[in-house]
């Protein structure tokens, strides 16, 4: 009986997949920040508020502890509110970038919207099954989309779902389907 030796080629193959997964993380942080940073103010600040703190904090303590001891160390959670997670979001993403908190602020708002969140993954899906394939969605795809989760869902709560879900539609899509929402473009 013979082992198998590793060859010098498989470290190379793990580090070049380590590598590529590196990357794959920066990319989508980086889609979270952009994604975040370009809801209106206003929108913001009912992501914010939607979020369950229950689950919220403990996920964020767990994965950036000093991110947690920085705007919430010493306080009880009855103090912390809305509007204390809304500072730290527009510090944390706004000033300095942190992908890991945007990832985490668009995991938990999906999870407390998870019913909305599934019909407008049902709703891509009926353009085409594999919704990570979907180069564009057209206006008139897009429409559809909205019109369909509008019955059930508040739009504000659909656009925020389209935003930060990276629903890929142009940019010209969002003020003329929401015209009372306020400009896609405005920064933190």
């Amino acid at each position: 009986m013979s082992e198998e030796t590793p060859t010098a080629a498989e470290p190379a193959a793990g580090a070049a997949a380590a590598a590529d997964d590196a990357d794959a993380q920066r990319k989508a942080e980086q889609e979270a920040i952009q994604a975040v940073r370009s809801l209106p103010p206003r929108l913001r600040a009912r992501l914010c508020r939607s979020l369950s703190l229950r689950t919220f904090l403990p996920a964020l303590e767990k994965l950036d502890r000093a991110v947690f001891f920085r705007y919430f160390k010493g306080l009880r959670p009855v103090k912390i509110d809305a509007a204390l997670v809304e500072k730290m979001v527009q510090r944390e993403i706004g000033e300095r970038g942190n992908g890991m908190v945007a990832q985490l602020v668009t995991y938990n708002w999906d999870e407390v919207e998870h019913l909305l969140y599934r019909d407008l993954q049902d709703e891509v899906k009926k353009i085409n099954e594999d919704v990570e394939a979907i180069a564009a969605i057209g206006d008139d795809e897009g429409d559809a989309i909205v019109d369909a989760l509008q019955a059930t869902y508040d739009p504000r709560d659909i656009y925020i779902a389209f935003v930060i879900n990276g629903v890929r539609v142009a940019p010209a899509f969002y003020p003329r389907r929401f015209p009372t929402l306020g400009a896609l473009t405005e920064a933190i």
